[in-house]
C-alpha cells in the first residue's frame, strides 16, 4: 500500500514537472519571438538577414534570441532535471537576462 502511494506521488510530481516544463518552453519561445522583432525594429538592417535566410536566420545570427536562448543556452534536459523553479531568471545566466530586460521582454 505504501509503495503504491510512493509511486503515485512520484508520478504526480513527474507529470506536474512535465506540464510546467512545456509551459516554460512556450514562454521562452514567445520571448524569443518578441525579442527578435523588437531587435529588428531598432536595427532595421537585421531584417535583410532574416529575409535572406528565412528558415535558419536564428542559427547563423548571434543577435537572434533563438540563438542565445536555445542553441547556446542550457540544455532542456538540464533544465527539466534541475530542482530550480522554471523561470528565465533562474535558468539563464545574468548576461542573457539583462539582454532580454534591455528590450523589455521580461
Amino acid at each position: 500500500m505504501i509503495v503504491i502511494m510512493i509511486i503515485g506521488l512520484v508520478l504526480v510530481t513527474l507529470l506536474s514537472r512535465i506540464i510546467e516544463f512545456i509551459l516554460f518552453m512556450k514562454k521562452v519561445s514567445k520571448a524569443c519571438h518578441k525579442y527578435d522583432w523588437k531587435y529588428v525594429n531598432k536595427h532595421p538592417m537585421c531584417l535583410l538577414d532574416m529575409m535572406k535566410n528565412r528558415k535558419a536566420y536564428y542559427v547563423t545570427n548571434d543577435w537572434s534570441a533563438y540563438n542565445f536562448l536555445y542553441l547556446k543556452g542550457p540544455s532542456p534536459k538540464s533544465m527539466f532535471l534541475s530542482f530550480k523553479k522554471l523561470t528565465i531568471e533562474n535558468q539563464y545566466n545574468k548576461q542573457t537576462v539583462d539582454r532580454l530586460k534591455e528590450y523589455e521582454i521580461i
